[in-house]
């Protein structure tokens, strides 16, 4: 009797679960190419991206980047990682980016990381300069700055912050 009972659990448990299946809709197309991150938008995506990075214009919530970063609100803050390296400032591969995007007062940032790299390679590629104190390049551009910094001997990393309060 017992073995009974437990046929007639499981089989109900299959049902349920395949009645549920059958009955589930398929995601829409917009949704499934953001979690998916197809190639077509990593195409497009890239100079809008390019531009963030080398601080030529804040970034843009595309619905080609919010693709490529797997985001299905306007929210871009966070680490993201690309599909395939990105060339920036004509030389250098980046494979990844970190989004900060706060208010008027914070501004936004755009950072990436080289491994390996020495700091003063990519300074000249960036076009930054030694800051007089520190060890630190820098270069001021439209509404912010382009800063780059060793990171424990273990590479470099390139932050591009955008507007924001300064205490300077």
């Amino acid at each position: 009797m017992k073995k009974k009972n437990l046929t007639h659990i499981l089989l109900a448990s299959v049902l349920l679960s395949l009645s549920a299946l059958s009955g589930a809709q398929p995601m829409p197309v917009p949704v499934m190419e953001v979690i998916n991150g197809n190639a077509k938008a990593w195409k497009a995506a890239q100079p809008t991206l390019r531009d963030a990075i080398e601080c030529r214009k804040p970034l843009k919530h595309t619905a080609e980047v919010r693709s490529v970063f797997r985001s299905t609100n306007n929210s871009l803050d966070g680490d993201h990682a690309f599909p395939e390296p990105l060339q920036v400032f004509g030389t250098l591969n980046v494979s990844s980016v970190a989004v900060f995007e706060g208010g008027e007062e914070e501004g936004n940032s755009y950072t990436v990381e080289f491994k390996g790299m020495k700091l003063a390679d990519v300074a000249k590629a960036a076009k930054l300069r030694k800051e007089r104190q520190g060890s630190r390049y820098i270069r001021e551009v439209k509404g912010g700055h382009l800063e780059a910094d060793e990171i424990n001997g273990k590479g470099v990393q390139l932050s591009c912050i955008l507007g924001g309060y300064s205490d300077d």
